[in-house]
């Protein structure tokens, strides 16, 4: 199950974070065509990539399969279908730590965006005024 997912939109990666037995997190880079780079980290720090992955087998693993099971999608439509390439370990504090700023940052822009909050610029032009 995905716990928290976020678009890069300058960088044009989609990162997820997972409340897995075995996946921790993944990040694709999304390319024009159909096919993906896709880089996965375990409970282990363990990372690799996966490249020229389906768009639709990205899918089916983010979707969890027909179970809801990432893990178990992992294992059928990527680990069963594309050779992983093991990449340098990830230190697994830093990647929560990453997790819940982008989740702050997101919850800010959502305040501001409903107006539950003011947005930093108007809060300085409101303190400059007094």
């Amino acid at each position: 199950m995905i716990l928290f997912r976020k678009y890069d939109k300058e960088k044009r990666i989609d990162k997820a974070w997972y409340d897995s037995s075995n996946i921790v997190y993944s990040e694709c880079d999304d390319h024009v065509n159909a096919l993906k780079t896709l880089r996965v980290v375990f409970k282990t720090g363990d990372m690799y990539e996966y490249e020229n992955v389906d768009v639709n087998d990205y899918l089916m693993f983010m979707a969890g399969g027909l179970d809801g099971s990432n893990g178990k999608a992992f294992f059928k439509f990527i680990r069963n279908k594309y050779e992983g390439v093991k990449l340098e370990p990830v230190n697994l504090e830093e990647l929560k730590v990453k997790m819940e700023e982008l989740k702050e940052a997101e919850r800010k822009e959502l305040e501001a965006g409903i107006g539950l909050v003011e947005p930093e610029e108007k809060v300085k032009e409101n303190q400059e005024e007094k």
